[in-house]
């Protein structure tokens, strides 16, 4: 025989099943955001870090890859005549040297409009 007070319990035990139940559901999606994130952010870095690794692998190392800003430096070294000069491109980066052309001596360097004269007192 079912008791007045037994269906009482009953319905009290099946709202605690259901909200233990929506409760465990939520931690578990609030896990899963929190995981997914962190594989997000690793998987966005091992990207990156393996783009970085093949960019460096791919750069060319003729003097037309060497263009970079500030990564390579121009050496002019005079020959024996003065008025011409060998010129060596250096790579900062990989510390590579690549022979470039002979040119004059003093090409890139502004010219002047007239030489500077010499005053007394001035």
């Amino acid at each position: 025989m079912i008791a007045p007070g037994d269906s009482i319990d009953s319905g009290d035990a099946m709202r605690r099943s259901l909200h233990r139940s929506h409760q465990a559901r939520a931690q578990f999606l609030g896990a899963a955001i929190v995981v997914s994130f962190f594989v997000t952010v690793l998987g966005a870095s091992v990207f990156l870090g393996a783009v970085m690794v093949v960019g460096t692998m791919h750069t060319d190392v003729s003097t037309g890859g060497l263009t970079a800003h500030g990564r390579t430096a121009r050496i002019a070294r005079p020959l024996s005549n003065g008025i011409l000069c060998h010129y060596v491109v250096f790579d900062n980066k990989t510390a590579q040297t690549v022979e470039d052309r002979i040119g004059r001596c003093d090409e890139g360097k502004p010219k002047a409009d007239k030489p500077p004269t010499f005053s007394w007192g001035k």
